[in-house]
């Protein structure tokens, strides 16, 4: 498809993409498909899809963030726990005879 500017008087000067061949005279040999999409529906349709792109992006980032931040805090515990019974280790030790 090629940009193309309408020359209607309804819609001058507004872009669309057409076949290469679109609406051709009747006296030239080539027939065009007559594919048309008027450019600002193709922007519609673009930035459509990049929101809904970005926003399961988002959605996937945040469920990580919540994943690591389960992991952080028990890891955090079990290095407390960890601490706590190396501390009561190192005092039976220091105590012993």
């Amino acid at each position: 498809a090629v940009l193309r500017v309408a020359k209607t008087i309804k819609n001058e000067g507004k872009q669309f993409w057409g076949c290469p061949n679109y609406k051709r005279t009747r006296n030239e040999e080539l027939q065009g498909c007559n594919f048309f999409k008027w450019l600002s529906e193709d922007c519609v349709d673009d930035t459509v899809s990049t929101i809904a792109r970005q926003r399961r992006k988002i959605n996937s980032l945040e469920k990580c963030v919540r994943e690591c931040q389960k992991r952080e805090k028990m890891l955090i515990t079990m290095i407390c726990f960890l601490g706590l019974i190396n501390i009561i280790v190192v005092c039976f030790l220091f105590k012993s005879p």
